[in-house]
């Protein structure tokens, strides 16, 4: 087990970068623990946070470049194939034509924080002829506000796995201000 986490302590970055390139690839993977554990372990080494973070949008804008494509070459039909996935391809299909068309371009930037619209908006920039320079200044707006908020989430609360699996620490009793209690406090 030691040597996994070493390996993982050694190729962090890259790992990020594949997990943030699968997950916004379309493959369900939980990508926001993945995240606040990355900030959680850098905020014991501040310099990594812009590493992270750049490896983290990477992933993201290359995966969500290829959804790009697949929209703007297969339109409509790349959009269907996308909704068929979901668990209501109807409600899929309705709903995002609606978020995209009252928000129009910025539907890229908020889309990253609801699940399953992001990966159906991204298409639908394709499958509407978005320019190329809009959709990656809006969608990497979009990526570097949603990598941010968690690695930074993470970071702010990196003590909180102690708290999870060890509620009363190491035997010392914890100073009501400690962030453990506020954390305990928020989720209970």
């Amino acid at each position: 087990m030691q040597q996994v986490i070493t390996v993982i302590e050694q190729h962090s970055v890259f790992l990020l970068f594949l997990s943030n390139l699968v997950a916004r690839g379309g493959l369900p993977l939980p990508i926001v623990p993945i995240l606040m554990a990355a900030g959680a372990l850098a905020a014991q080494k501040p310099d990594q946070i812009i590493q992270i973070i750049l490896a983290s949008l990477g992933g993201s804008l290359l995966a969500e470049l290829g959804l790009y494509w697949f929209g703007l070459r297969y339109g409509q039909r790349f959009l269907a194939l996308l909704c068929k996935m979901s668990f209501s391809p109807d409600f899929c299909v309705r709903q995002t034509e609606t978020v995209f068309t009252k928000l129009g371009l910025w539907s890229l930037v908020s889309a990253k924080f609801l699940p399953g619209l992001s990966l159906i908006s991204v298409a639908m920039a394709g499958v509407t002829n978005m320019p190329l320079l809009a959709f990656f200044l809006l969608n990497g707006l979009g990526g570097l506000l949603f990598v941010s908020v968690f690695v930074a989430l993470g970071a702010i609360f990196q003590d909180a796995h102690e708290c999870t699996y060890y509620p009363y620490g190491t035997g010392r009793l914890r100073h009501p201000n400690d962030r453990c209690g506020v954390w305990l406090l928020s989720v209970g």
